[in-house]
């Protein structure tokens, strides 16, 4: 059994204000949303990585595989900078401390959710 098209302008309720279409999600522009979201957290995650010095950055960078997506290991890390894990995880630890600090995670805890 076929059925008629109808029209997503069509008036719908009962007080006739609403309109099919209002009630269908547009998912691409969901999908837009995200991702304009997602740059400017990028964004502002590299502002705040601009506020540690370079060893700390690229310390966060790694561990959390800011940078490729591959989260690496204290001892992987230590080879790239040819110290001890426990040295990298010492840097580890000083900059969270730092990245907590209100003026540093302030703008990048609307993320958070």
């Amino acid at each position: 059994y076929a059925r008629e098209p109808i029209s997503l302008d069509q008036t719908i309720g009962d007080e006739g204000d609403s309109q099919l279409g209002d009630f269908i999600e547009d998912s691409e522009a969901v999908i837009a949303v995200d991702a304009v979201s997602f740059t400017l957290l990028q964004d502002q995650l590299q502002d705040v990585l601009h506020t540690l010095s370079e060893r700390e950055a690229g310390v966060v960078k790694l561990r959390f595989g800011l940078t490729d997506g591959m989260p690496r290991t204290l001892d992987e890390i230590g080879q790239v900078y040819g110290v001890t894990r426990e040295r990298i995880r010492q840097i580890e630890s000083k900059t969270m401390s730092k990245l907590r600090h209100p003026s540093r995670s302030q703008v990048l805890r609307d993320y958070l959710d």
